[in-house]
């Protein structure tokens, strides 16, 4: 069994997977082909840890980036404020999962040219719950 977080990251994959023609990666080592655009990538960036139980369970609050990219020969902004909607749709769809927050977005230009090619950041935390002598079970 994969590390709680590890399975947090998976299931709010499968959340943003309809959005898209391509998948979710989750890697983020993984080159994205600018041929399977548009396509996100959803990675955790940090973790904080506090006791929340007296039998020692912690909250878990997980800080992730699903970064969006999306090519477009013009109105990139447009395409990305686009795919930034169906993303937070499908992210925070009822039931919402693991006390989703949606912290910032980012916007940036990855490259310039005929097709330019750019990415919308959702930075999200997840709360949730693990004993520390079982980390790969969510409470």
């Amino acid at each position: 069994m994969a590390l709680a977080a590890a399975q947090v990251v998976d299931a709010l994959a499968a959340r943003l997977a309809p959005t898209t023609t391509s998948t979710v990666v989750t890697d983020r080592a993984s080159p994205i082909d600018e041929a399977t655009l548009p396509r996100w990538r959803l990675v955790a960036t940090d973790e904080q840890v506090e006791r929340a139980y007296l039998d020692g369970g912690n909250r878990h609050r997980l800080q992730l980036e699903a970064q969006g990219s999306v090519r477009a020969p013009v109105d990139l902004d447009d395409a990305m404020h686009a795919l930034a909607s169906a993303g937070c749709a499908a992210l925070f769809a009822e039931p919402v999962p693991y006390e989703l927050q949606l912290d910032v977005i980012r916007r940036q230009m990855v490259s310039e040219g005929e097709a330019a090619v750019g990415r919308i950041t959702l930075a999200v935390t997840a709360t949730f719950y693990v004993h520390p002598a079982a980390p790969d079970v969510l409470l």
